[in-house]
């Protein structure tokens, strides 16, 4: 469901930028076809390392992952761009948006799905201590509200019919307690709370699933915009 939105069809040359271990760059492989293109660009060498490898061992050939600093893609040369969950770490958000808009040909289609820590539900917690932690993690990224930045900052660059859609699910099992867990190890990090209030908050949330009191609420942005 996450890449519905690009609208693949087969022989399409495709990016998926800061394509991470290489999971959905692979199955956009397989959606255009080995009379297609793929590319996954990022920065972790040992996710592009894996993903090669995955890659091979599947036998898709026409999928080629790169480091993004020795990237050299041609202007024009892209049909769909894809990127999840990167805007939000990048220094220079309009220049990276710049980039990817010379990338794509005229007509091209970008998809962007991206958080925004500030519509972020934590329950038992409640708005105040869900407002203070992630404040705290705040410095590990560039702009931890990009979603709702990201039609101005595309407009700006010059994409048309921009569409902007929020995907939501209430997470009552658990499954979320990793992102909050990765949250906390900035925290650490940054030394930004005491540690034992830490441990505490988190310990609040172990003992909240187990009573089923748990309630975790990321909204994604899912922005697809068109190169005129």
């Amino acid at each position: 469901p996450l890449i519905t939105s690009l609208k693949l069809g087969q022989g399409m040359t495709v990016a998926d930028y800061g394509c991470g271990p290489g999971f959905m760059a692979m199955e956009i492989a397989r959606r255009v076809g080995p009379t297609g293109k793929v590319y996954g660009l990022d920065i972790n060498h040992q996710f592009l390392e894996r993903a090669a490898q995955r890659g091979r061992d599947e036998g898709i050939t026409h999928l080629q992952f790169i480091h993004l600093d020795r990237a050299s893609l041609a202007v024009h040369s892209l049909d769909r761009l894809f990127c999840k969950n990167v805007l939000e770490y990048v220094p220079d958000l309009q220049k990276t948006l710049t980039e990817q808009f010379s990338l794509l040909r005229p007509g091209g289609l970008m998809e962007i799905i991206d958080s925004d820590w500030g519509f972020v539900i934590v329950e038992p917690w409640g708005e105040e201590i869900t407002r203070a932690f992630f404040a705290a993690a705040a410095p590990a990224f560039k702009e931890p509200h990009i979603g709702r930045k990201l039609y101005a900052a595309l407009r700006q660059v010059g994409y048309e019919n921009i569409n902007v859609q929020i995907s939501a699910t209430a997470d009552t099992s658990g499954g979320g307690i990793g992102v909050i867990k990765n949250m906390a190890s900035y925290i650490r990090q940054f030394d930004a709370l005491p540690g034992n209030q830490l441990g505490q908050m988190l310990a609040q949330l172990e003992q909240a699933i187990t009573d089923r009191a748990f309630c975790f609420v990321l909204p994604q942005f899912v922005i697809t915009a068109i190169k005129p």
